[in-house]
């Protein structure tokens, strides 16, 4: 196991390991991903052309999920489409204000010891779980235009 340290910086963060591990623990978002990388995976959410991603900021001790952006699968103009919704998608995401994340994108956030790798599982688990309810959400109030 790695001892957290506050001078680890996000490149020893050992990316591979997690994803792999969040993998196994959730193999139906294989299905679904529409893009990952050493700090994110993405959930494609093909039918509204828009992604969720769900991310980890080891260095900052933190883990989210925020409605994003990918060309590839036409999820483009994320937040110009859901500036109308915003009031409505909060309200069906009941963040608390510690799990609310910064600046004009709606996501939540958790702060977790991410060098600490009994804390994966949860992290993965708490990713899945927020990017389900999120996808819920939009799916709703989307889904209430048509």
């Amino acid at each position: 196991m790695t001892d957290y340290l506050p001078s680890h910086r996000a490149a020893e963060w050992p990316h591979r390991l997690f994803w792999t591990l969040f993998d196994q623990r959730h193999p139906d978002e294989k299905a679904v991903r529409g893009k990952h990388g050493q700090w994110f995976w993405q959930r494609g959410l093909l039918h509204l052309e828009m992604v969720i991603t769900m991310y980890v900021l080891p260095q900052q001790d933190l883990v989210g999920v925020f409605f994003g952006r990918n060309e590839k699968l036409g999820a483009i103009e994320v937040d110009e489409r859901l500036g109308p919704h915003f009031a409505m998608l909060k309200a069906k995401l009941r963040l608390r204000p510690e799990q609310r994340s910064e600046g004009p994108r709606l996501g939540s956030i958790w702060r977790v010891n991410c060098f600490a790798e009994d804390n994966w599982p949860a992290m993965g688990d708490w990713l899945t779980t927020r990017a389900s309810r999120s996808e819920r959400a939009v799916d709703a109030v989307l889904g209430e235009q048509d």
